[in-house]
């Protein structure tokens, strides 16, 4: 937890006063010498596009030790990621979590993520997705249904094509459907699975500009430098168009940023979330040159240690546990694949346990480098 106090003292007492105003209290109106009332309150919160920028990292699932998910740390680390200061947190959405959870699990992991971030400044996406498009809309129903319940909660959507559409017009039709259902903004990623079609840009222009309470917000992940001649093709058509994540687990991000107009960022590296956090404070005061790059050279300098375990947990389970956010490193992974992304898709999914293990000297390497990033953080 020595993490966690650094971030704390990084945050300094403006952060801390703020915090504690959206708590409410008699206390914090005293201390801020104030009558004003607290913050939080039975209306529910707007989530405006101020508040989908930035980088959203992915959370990923924790798991007990015989497979089932431990929604009380799944809550700590939503927690976790808004007290480093990310501007926003997804979940679930990875191919570990969307693939291999049930719904009934899904929902459950809703709630619990919702009423660990109410009255907090974190806007939270909750992942409708689905196997076709009536089970995506069913769980943006219920992403509905929860956002209802938790009114103090910043919630929003991501989605992906549904695992069954082979055209633009299904997944036109879908998307559309999901547009009437949503009260709230909802960001498209563009690449489902290697079946799904990637929407065009005139697609994704066509349907913000249909629905734009809740469309204008892309994770740009097409394959290959095209990724980047959309990501300019759709800041261009701003204002429908309202913020453009970079995906590829931004290990392109700075060039994004600084060249394509993204000024977001969705990634499974939750683990990393103090240094996108800094990494996004350094942009938004402007800066463009070398403080910018340093920042995104740790970034890429952690989540790039070959020969590790890797995947979209792998050795970044060890750094949540370090900072006392997970319990264990085990994992539900695809019955026939090596890493969690790529396995199984649809009903037929099968999934087994493992714990990732690491030897003595990458886990002293590892050690190094989380008090680098936190060190570096609380440098700035």
């Amino acid at each position: 937890m020595a993490g966690m106090k650094l971030i704390r003292k990084i945050l300094g007492a403006d952060a801390v006063l703020g915090r504690m105003v959206a708590l409410g209290g008699a206390a914090t109106l005293a201390l801020a010498g104030c009558v004003a009332a607290p913050v939080v309150s039975d209306s529910p919160v707007v989530v405006t596009p101020r508040d989908m920028r930035g980088p959203f990292p992915i959370m990923s699932t924790p798991y007990f030790e015989d497979g089932a998910v431990d929604y009380e740390t799944l809550g700590r680390e939503a927690q976790w990621t808004d007290d480093c200061g990310c501007p926003g947190v997804i979940w679930c959405q990875s191919n570990d979590a969307v693939d291999l959870l049930t719904t009934e699990e899904k929902f459950k992991g809703f709630e619990a993520c919702a009423k660990a971030v109410e009255g907090r400044k974190i806007t939270l996406a909750l992942g409708a997705n689905g196997t076709n498009a009536t089970e995506m809309l069913e769980i943006a129903a219920e992403i509905e249904r929860v956002a209802a319940r938790h009114p103090t909660a910043k919630i929003a959507m991501i989605s992906r094509p549904p695992d069954d559409v082979r055209t633009e017009a299904e997944l036109e039709a879908a998307w559309d459907a999901l547009g009437k259902l949503a009260k709230r903004p909802v960001i498209f990623q563009t690449y489902g699975t290697d079946k799904t079609p990637t929407p065009s840009v005139e697609l994704i222009v066509r349907l913000a500009k249909r629905h734009p309470h809740a469309f204008g917000y892309v994770k740009e992940e097409a394959a290959g430098w095209g990724a980047n001649e959309r990501m300019v093709r759709e800041c261009a058509a701003k204002p429908a168009m309202k913020t453009v994540f970079a995906g590829w687990g931004g290990w392109q991000w700075l060039h994004q940023l600084r060249r394509c107009g993204s000024e977001g960022l969705v990634t499974e590296r939750c683990a990393y979330a103090p240094i996108l956090a800094e990494l996004w404070r350094r942009y938004e005061r402007g800066e463009r040159g070398v403080e910018l790059t340093s920042a995104f050279a740790m970034y890429r300098l952690l989540i790039d240690q070959r020969n590790y375990p890797g995947g979209l947990r792998g050795y970044s389970l060890y750094l949540l546990q370090k900072e006392g956010v997970f319990k264990n490193m085990v994992s539900r992974q695809y019955a026939d694949a090596k890493v969690t992304e790529g396995g199984s898709f649809g009903s037929a999914r099968k999934w087994k346990l493992e714990t990732t293990t690491l030897k003595p000297e990458q886990r002293a390497e590892l050690d190094a480098l989380l008090k680098d990033m936190l060190d570096f953080v609380g440098g700035k």
